[in-house]
């Protein structure tokens, strides 16, 4: 994931983020409610510092490779909510409160259903490659030629992943520029399939780019994106078996 460059971010990114900073002030507040402390005293703010150093970095470092799509963040994310869980579970021992635990149990039930979501995004074709530059293949065993158009520029590609909602394309040449508007036609089958999209990754040396389309449906003058995906799933083709 670190290999490409993520130039449409989706909201749920930033809502991870968020979601982050609130998990440190949800550990804050709960110290505070616990010891009877004002949250909004400036003393208990700069001893709060040294009281969660270890639950900033991680949040830091978490907020950090989720904005950047590193592979692993995910995982980092669940790691940083079973620390702030494992903390908070630890005061109850000390004092039981049935507000915090409350308070607990939708913390993760959120989390669990961000984590969620954050893997369903990750796992979308348009922001993964499929192919390396160690492949045996290049690009691919099998090609499903394509042509990209990306603002006044044509280019020629093959499909290297694919899901309902997008694909990731390995072009013949690298592009001149950043990506910006496309418009894809593959070539498949004797046939023409045309979707309008946008590139929301492309790799590092612009060598592939990732597109995203938005709820498409059947079209009776043009076979589009939905059509192309019947036919591969009918046929049997699926990203891995291109390899």
């Amino acid at each position: 994931m670190e290999q490409l460059k993520v130039i449409k971010k989706d909201i749920l990114v930033l809502n991870l983020v968020v979601f982050l900073l609130l998990s440190f002030a949800f550990l804050y507040l709960q110290y505070a409610y616990r010891h009877h402390l004002s949250p909004f005293s400036l003393a208990y703010l700069r001893k709060s510092l040294e009281l969660f150093w270890y639950a900033l970095i991680p949040l830091g470092i978490s907020a950090w490779m989720v904005w950047r799509h590193h592979r692993y963040s995910a995982t980092f994310f669940a790691i940083c909510v079973w620390l702030i869980s494992f903390k908070v579970v630890e005061g109850l021992f000390i004092e039981f409160n049935k507000i915090i635990v409350v308070a607990l149990f939708f913390y993760g039930v959120i989390s669990y259903f961000l984590y969620q979501l954050f893997q369903y995004y990750l796992s979308l074709a348009s922001l993964n490659a499929n192919f390396s530059q160690t492949d045996l293949f290049k690009p691919l065993l099998r090609e499903i030629p394509c042509t990209v158009k990306i603002e006044d520029e044509d280019l020629t590609g093959y499909l290297t992943n694919w899901d309902e909602e997008g694909c990731f394309i390995k072009l013949a040449k690298p592009l001149s520029k950043a990506p910006g508007p496309s418009s894809l036609t593959i070539h498949f089958k004797g046939r023409d399939f045309t979707q309008n999209g946008e590139v929301v990754a492309h790799s590092v040396d612009l060598a592939g780019v990732g597109l995203k389309f938005g709820s498409t449906t059947k079209d009776l003058t043009v076979f589009n994106w939905t059509e192309f995906t019947e036919l591969v799933h009918e046929l049997g083709y699926k990203p891995e078996r291109l390899r």
